[in-house]
C-alpha cells in the first residue's frame, strides 16, 4: 500500500489514478463522498482563530504521537482494504497543512515515502523540458 497525500480539489485525478481517497479533514466538503479518517484531523480549537500556527503544530504532533504511527496506518490499510490511498484535506500543495505534519510523522517514525501526489510528476516533467 502506497500512501500519497493531496487536497479534495484533486478527488478526480487521484480516483482516475486508482487511489482510494480518504479525507483526513474536521469537516468533509459537500461535493466528496468518499471515506474520512477524523482520528488524525485537527481539533476545532486548532482551526480557530485563537490557535498560533506553532501552537498548531505542537498540538497536531500530539494528536499523531497519541495515536501512534504505525496505529494511524493500520486505520488507512483497514480503510482501503489495503490499496494505495490519497489522504485528503483543503489546502493546496504549496500552502501550509496538517497533512504535511501526518506525511513527516509516518515517513519518520516507519521509514515511509508518504508523499504528494503528483509533484514528483511535476518535477520531472519540468526537468524535461529544460533539455
Amino acid at each position: 500500500m502506497k500512501i500519497y497525500t493531496s487536497y479534495f480539489g484533486n478527488v478526480k485525478k487521484l480516483r482516475t489514478a486508482g487511489l482510494v481517497t480518504i479525507g483526513i479533514a474536521r469537516w468533509k466538503p459537500r461535493f466528496y463522498e468518499g471515506l474520512c479518517m477524523f482520528s488524525v484531523a485537527p481539533t476545532p480549537y486548532m482551526l480557530s482563530d485563537n490557535c498560533e500556527h506553532e501552537e498548531y503544530i505542537a498540538l497536531y504532533n500530539d494528536i499523531l504521537q497519541k495515536r501512534g504511527a504505525k496505529s494511524i496506518v493500520e486505520e488507512i490499510e483497514k480503510l482501503s482494504y489495503g490499496k494505495d490511498v490519497a489522504l485528503l484535506c483543503y489546502e493546496s500543495p504549496e500552502k501550509f497543512c496538517h497533512r504535511h505534519l501526518l506525511a513527516d510523522f509516518l515517513n519518520k517514525e516507519l521509514n515511509l515515502e508518504v508523499e504528494e501526489f503528483g509533484l514528483s510528476e511535476k518535477k520531472e516533467d519540468i526537468q524535461a523540458s529544460l533539455f
